[in-house]
């Protein structure tokens, strides 16, 4: 059965869906997921003055020097530039960025359009899949429940879900901590055939999170907890259950609450509890996602869509069940991204977590990048905490920069973008030019 067509390309799906539904942190990991654009405020330029003065006989020219012009005036051009030449780089149709600087307001930038189709300008009041970035947010809400005596970290998970991974070998011992470092040695279901073998067919169905657990119960462990690290999601999907658990509340009113809410961040929605008011932009799929999207569910290509003289599919041609649920408190988030940099800034100044907490999910695991949610880099010198995120049509990255207070946050709709112009090249360009604005501006100030 296992070498039919059919599941040769259900193995195929998997490989690509690796970017997708859970295992898209930084490229670290991969290695070892309103429509008026704000700029910041520009200094105004000064220019030279003559005055003459009436009782003298000599006409006196005082010339006053010209104010130094801020930095940060021209960040939203050089960030546009670097937006649309990467763009430019990888083919995705759409692209929203929103940056965060102290003291600034929000600089918000979209270019493309929404769907290849109807060639809708995409604007930065659009919504985006976020994938994996849904992560920290997750381990942000169980950090603040242990900060309240209702969740200990090194507890074990079965203390909060007694039947949780019922069969399997390690269920008394994994904690909580351990299903947020990714040290549990769970195997990824996003890298399973046999998992998609299970759920492709289903696309129009919901997949609950216990048929996700019940299917991770069934599987040989990759290694005994603590011992290693392997990047995977169904902890997070475990997490999601432990904070209705404990607090009797649904995950997403519990992430609202004590995230979205304190972070200003009114445009973000869990699904498949909660969706937007309006569709996301169009996702679309080349390589191996558009042979997934065609050939292993049987569809045919009606539309012949086409970025840079390669085949695409669209991700709205297919039922949205599945893809909205299979995430989850692991990857389920949809948001403009005006609202995800407002969260990476408040998880990380001190209105969401405090200084413990931070520094408890900012330090790394074994000799990996990973702490508890969250990747912690350094790039050019520069420490960045961030994560990416990945589903079927999107590809997204998040960022804060502890030592400058900046957050950003960018997604796409294409995937897999090319070697060499995806969100980790992205993200390499865009840090060391926030960061010499920044620090450029204080200089002049």
């Amino acid at each position: 059965m296992l070498s039919s067509p059919r599941w040769r390309l259900i193995a195929a799906l998997v490989v690509l869906i690796a970017l997708g539904v859970a295992a898209c942190g930084t490229d670290a990991e991969e290695t070892a997921e309103g429509a008026t654009t704000t700029s910041t405020t520009a200094a105004v330029s000064q220019s030279s003055t003559t005055t003459t003065e009436a009782v003298e006989p000599e006409t006196t020219t005082t010339t006053e020097p010209e104010t130094p012009i801020d930095p940060l005036v021209g960040l939203r051009d050089d960030l546009t530039d670097i937006l649309t030449t990467w763009q430019d780089e990888n083919g995705s149709p759409a692209v929203s960025l929103s940056v965060r600087l102290p003291g600034e307001e929000p600089i918000n930038i979209a270019s493309g359009v929404t769907d290849l189709v109807t060639e809708e300008p995409v604007t930065t009041d659009d919504y985006f899949r976020i994938g994996s970035i849904t992560k920290p947010m997750t381990a942000a809400v169980v950090l603040q429940l242990v900060d309240e005596g209702l969740v200990e970290l090194d507890a074990p998970v079965r203390t909060y879900l007694p039947e949780w991974l019922d069969g399997y070998q390690y269920a008394d011992e994994i904690t909580i901590r351990q299903l947020m470092d990714h040290t549990n040695g769970l195997k990824e279901y996003a890298l399973d055939p046999v998992f998609y073998a299970f759920s492709g067919d289903r696309l129009d169905t919901p997949i609950e999170p216990e048929e996700v657990i019940d299917w991770l119960a069934s599987q040989e462990p990759l290694f005994a907890p603590g011992e290693e690290y392997s990047y995977e999601t169904g902890g997070f999907l475990s997490l999601g259950r432990v904070i209705e658990a404990v607090t009797g509340n649904s995950a997403a009113a519990e992430m609202r609450t004590r995230i979205f809410e304190p972070a200003g961040a009114a445009n973000i929605y869990l699904t498949p509890e909660e969706f937007p008011p309006e569709m996301t932009v169009n996702g679309y799929g080349r390589g191996l996602m558009y042979l997934a999207a065609t050939a292993i569910i049987g569809r045919q290509d009606t539309e012949q869509l086409r970025i840079d003289d390669e085949s695409v599919a669209a991700m709205f041609s297919l039922p949205q069940e599945l893809l909205q649920s299979a995430g989850w408190t692991g990857g389920g988030n949809e948001a403009q991204m005006e609202s995800v940099s407002a969260i990476v800034t408040a998880m990380f100044d001190g209105t969401i977590l405090n200084d413990d907490l931070i520094e408890q999910m900012t330090t790394p695991v074994l000799d990996v990048n990973y702490g508890l949610g969250i990747s912690v880099d350094d790039l050019d010198g520069v420490t960045v905490y961030s994560h990416g995120g990945g589903v079927p049509g999107f590809r997204s990255q998040a960022g804060y920069l502890p030592d400058h207070d900046i957050s950003y946050a960018v997604s796409s709709n294409l995937i897999p973008l090319p070697e060499g112009a995806d969100v980790g090249e992205l993200q390499r360009q865009i840090v060391p030019t926030l960061v010499a604005a920044i620090d450029q501006s204080a200089s002049a100030g």
